[in-house]
């Protein structure tokens, strides 16, 4: 048997024989509770195993003060109260070689109605082959994934020969200033990065692309009044409404037939309008005060997200102008200011994660690309770092009974073994 053959099979035997190391770890950071901004407990468990797997890790601050004049920032949303990324690097690796960083982040979006899951949202169950829990599937699974399959490769003597990095970020769900950090202390520091996978819950497939976002929020004021004079007064409400109407217009200019682009093949609407939240009035027989309305908006790889926010301006301000009276209207922008980008996946390191994947499923790996955003565009246009997301099978992410495959977080385990080895190299003890 060939030394690729032999590690092949010692990787796979160790991951099997690591389940129950990858379902406790699992379990253990799904349970600490990570919501953007509060992402300290996550971090606590990532630090434990990164150092129990030979990780000499340090702590990245994320500062939005330092990092609002980049391209690539997003305003705040809330107060990160001091939440930190990790990096991690393996110890006794050598500078030469080609250098990985596998990079995903710990916080999780928030679970709505508690009342609507099987189970309470953190308490973590296996069932039917499926390990459920919020943030299993977005992303702590394919985080855990990949460690099992560096822990396999150590376990069994083998050594990377070149510099692997281990990156877990905060902030990733509202504004991607974690990896932002990241990429911008690479740089201060003169770290070089190669390759960088992201271990996203895309089903085992290999990210092309993805489009950009920005997040959106208009508040109306408007003139109160009791309900049974309600045409003396000025409802916000009703105009938000009307407003969104002429939002959602925009959004079917915005997608195919009227645009289209390469990279999204014939997907027949990659462009979304999301409405995700409105807050509005004070009592069911006053005409209400104030609206404010929170949406989210897709924009095409190459769209300037400030040109889409200009356009998107003017049709809110459009709509404004229709209405027999119109309220006083502002807008602002809190979160995502993202710009799309198209992966090559022509390079190097993505054709080996195609062999790789191949080697393990006995199959050519499918390309997708992702109609909402990730941090790979932050290591892509900011660092010029060749990246891409390749992760586990989840269903119900952002949703009630969010879960993930345990069988496919074994598969995934054993392509980032592969990968690690083909593209650092490895000795053997």
């Amino acid at each position: 048997m060939d030394k690729q053959a032999t590690l092949a099979t010692r990787v796979k035997a160790g991951i099997a024989a690591h389940e129950v190391w990858m379902l406790d770890a699992l379990k253990r950071l799904v349970e600490a509770k990570s919501f953007s901004g509060h992402e300290h407990a996550a971090q606590a468990v990532m630090r434990a195993l990164l150092e129990e797997l030979g990780f000499d890790v340090r702590e990245i601050p994320v500062e939005p003060d330092k990092l609002k004049n980049h391209p690539l920032y997003s305003p705040v949303v809330h107060e990160l109260h001091g939440c930190h990324n990790l990096l991690g690097r393996l110890r006794g690796t050598p500078d030469t070689g080609k250098s990985l960083m596998i990079s995903g982040h710990v916080d999780v979006v928030p679970v709505g109605h508690v009342s609507l899951w099987s189970r309470a949202p953190f308490d973590t169950y296996i069932l039917d082959g499926w390990f459920y829990g919020r943030g299993a599937g977005d992303m702590k699974g394919g985080l855990i994934a990949a460690l099992t399959g560096l822990k396999a490769l150590v376990d069994n003597g083998f050594k990377p020969m070149a510099p692997l990095w281990f990156n877990t970020v905060v902030e990733e769900e509202c504004t991607g200033n974690g990896a932002l950090a990241t990429v911008e202390y690479l740089k201060a520091h003169d770290i070089r990065i190669d390759a960088m996978l992201d271990p996203e819950p895309f089903g085992e497939n290999i990210m092309s692309g993805q489009v950009g976002t920005v997040w959106c929020q208009y508040h109306l004021t408007g003139r109160p009044a009791h309900a049974m004079e309600a045409h003396k007064g000025l409802n916000p409400i009703e105009a938000a409404m009307h407003i969104w109407r002429r939002l959602k217009e925009v959004e079917a200019r915005w997608n195919p037939p009227h645009q289209t682009h390469a990279a999204f093949g014939d997907h027949p609407h990659p462009l979304n309008f999301n409405l995700g939240k409105i807050a509005g009035g004070e009592w069911a027989s006053s005409v209400p005060t104030t609206c404010r309305v929170d949406f989210r908006f897709g924009i095409y790889p190459g769209v300037d997200p400030a040109a889409a926010k200009r356009e998107v301006e003017a049709a809110i301000q459009a709509a404004v102008a229709e209405l027999p009276e119109p309220p006083k209207c502002s807008i602002t922008y809190e979160g995502f200011h993202a710009p799309g980008c198209v992966v090559d996946l022509d390079t190097e390191p993505m054709q080996l994660l195609k062999r790789c994947h191949e080697a393990v499923n006995g199959e050519v790996p499918d390309t997708y690309a992702v109609t909402g955003t990730t941090d790979v565009r932050l290591f892509q246009l900011g660092a010029g770092i060749p990246s891409t997301c390749y992760g586990p099978k989840a269903q119900r992410i952002h949703a009630l009974d969010e879960c993930v495959e345990i069988a496919s977080l074994q598969r995934v385990a054993e392509v980032y073994a592969l990968y690690i080895a083909e593209w650092c190299g490895v000795t053997h003890a």
